[in-house]
């Protein structure tokens, strides 16, 4: 048997490439094509994973073959894609930034690529393809060599798919929450495509997120407080006591000076942020706000006591130290 010398091309480009290689790549080195063909043979050291995409070695596909293979087969045939060109997006990349709603990336099955509207590449195995509607947007090259879109496209592009309301806001909640993109760049990308807001899950969370919602506990409870006729509140306000920083309430109705905190261990992105809406709570009450508290289970199951506490405080205020508060809304 003869061992590939290190210094075989072809070894340089599986150690450089995770072991993913194009036909044409393979035949520029020289590999001639009875070679590859042998070497795809049943039980062979290569396999086909893709149409042009091969992986030169057997066994399962670790999760960034399966990224790399998938932007092989998505690029030009024939030739290198220039860089940007074809993009890794969707739920590949909502699941490798950490969203919790995207679910682990080793976990997913199919691997989302983003290419120009004109190419002629269909979904194949697990490559799901999308098309840009213009010009193709500015991705980044990521640590491993590949091209990404940016959290804030990949969101736009899994929007149109997602007809489920909740998981599409609780997406786009933890990339805004988590800084995984800035609400305007979220926004800008969101209403790029033509039609967008004549997607209902579109619409709720663009409305959602430019009133300052941050969650999606906080846009149901939007949702039930406006259904029960209460005015819009502020979401997320931050507070100034006599000029000082105070806290950021979940809600806040600034002519009645009277606050929501909605209370949910299983809903806070991290345990810790948990013990703070607690002490955001207390700093409140300490400082003579009113402040409702309540559950997303509450808030679903029996709203009426919380709407009738807080209909009482926002019809009978201003409250507490009112002339003493200032705000400034969420960014």
């Amino acid at each position: 048997m003869t061992r590939a010398h290190p210094l075989d091309p072809v070894v340089l480009l599986g150690a450089d490439q995770q072991h993913i290689a194009t036909r044409a790549q393979l035949r520029r080195l020289g590999v001639p094509s009875g070679t590859i063909a042998h070497r795809l043979r049943p039980g062979g050291p290569w396999r086909q994973v893709l149409p042009r995409v091969i992986c030169l070695q057997s066994g399962r596909l670790t999760i960034h073959q399966k990224l790399r293979a998938a932007l092989a087969y998505a690029s030009p045939k024939g030739r290198q894609p220039q860089p940007g060109e074809v993009l890794l997006t969707g739920f590949t990349v909502l699941a490798e930034a950490g969203l919790p709603s995207a679910g682990h990336p080793a976990d997913l099955a199919e691997v989302d690529v983003l290419i120009p509207t004109q190419r002629r590449v269909s979904d194949r195995e697990f490559v799901r393809v999308h098309r840009a509607s213009g010009a193709m947007p500015g991705g980044f090259q990521r640590d491993d060599g590949l091209w990404s879109a940016t959290v804030a496209r990949a969101l736009a592009d899994v929007a149109p798919q997602e007809s489920g309301q909740r998981r599409f806001r609780a997406l786009c909640a933890e990339a805004v929450q988590w800084r995984h993109c800035e609400l305007g760049e979220l926004l800008d990308q969101l209403l790029a495509r033509p039609g967008a807001l004549a997607l209902p899950q579109v619409a709720r969370v663009v409305e959602d997120l430019t009133a300052g919602v941050r969650s999606v506990v906080e846009g149901e409870a939007r949702q039930v407080l406006t259904h029960a006729g209460l005015p819009e509140p502020l979401w997320n306000p931050v507070l100034f006591l006599n000029g000082r920083f105070l806290a950021v309430p979940d809600a806040y109705w600034p002519y009645a000076c009277v606050a929501l905190e909605i209370d949910s261990r299983a809903y806070h992105l991290r345990p810790a942020d948990h013990e703070r809406g607690l002490a955001r709570a207390n700093r409140l009450t300490a400082a003579g706000l009113p402040v409702v508290r309540t559950t997303p289970v509450q808030l679903r199951r029996d709203p009426a006591p919380v709407l009738h506490e807080l209909t009482a405080l926002v019809t009978t205020g201003p409250h507490g130290p009112h002339g003493r508060i200032s705000w400034r809304r969420a960014r």
